[in-house]
């Protein structure tokens, strides 16, 4: 899948600013999911106490669901 077709604008940047530079290439199925990890772990490294972490996880949803769709 290329994440360059399937991304918006605004995805992309959320990516670019927890260190995922997307290219126009086909990735892997493992690359997706090393993705999908580093997303999930950038989430989880926040703090419950002023729901920063509902709040990335809104901000995310659509590329993890792009990521999930494309393994």
């Amino acid at each position: 899948m290329n994440l360059l077709d399937k991304c918006t604008t605004n995805e992309i940047k959320l990516l670019e600013n927890i260190g995922i530079n997307i290219e126009d290439k086909e990735y892997t199925n493992e690359e997706l999911r090393r993705y999908e990890n580093k997303i999930e772990d950038f989430i989880m490294s926040h703090s419950t106490k002023n729901d920063d972490i509902s709040k990335l996880s809104n901000q995310f949803s659509g590329i993890l669901n792009t990521l999930v769709k494309g393994k």
